[in-house]
């Protein structure tokens, strides 16, 4: 019980997040929109976007990748759950978009 109790309160407030939020990341003509909290949004322009990366890392032979977008204040990390797609793909798209 004391391990089941947060771990439930865990869950479903990353549930609830989703439901608020559903969008974490999304691109237009002027930048790219990010979660920024639990749920609130920030509009960054592409000239404020000081780098696109992907980070990639093996631990116990499993493969985890974050997508890092820098933007000299901010660091928004984004993982494949958070975009319902590889990070490499959207990080290439981000960096075609963004040109």
């Amino acid at each position: 019980m004391i391990l089941a109790v947060p771990a439930a309160v865990l869950v479903g407030g990353m549930g609830l997040r989703d439901l608020i939020a559903p969008v974490r990341l999304a691109a237009d003509q002027s930048g790219i929109t990010v979660v920024h909290g639990f749920a609130g949004k920030r509009h960054v322009p592409w000239e404020a976007i000081r780098d696109i990366k992907v980070d990639v890392s093996r631990r116990w032979g499993r493969r985890s990748e974050i997508l890092e977008i820098d933007t000299g204040d901010n660091l928004h990390m984004f993982s494949r759950h958070d975009l319902d797609a590889p990070p490499t793909e959207v990080a290439a798209a981000l960096r075609r978009r963004g040109t």
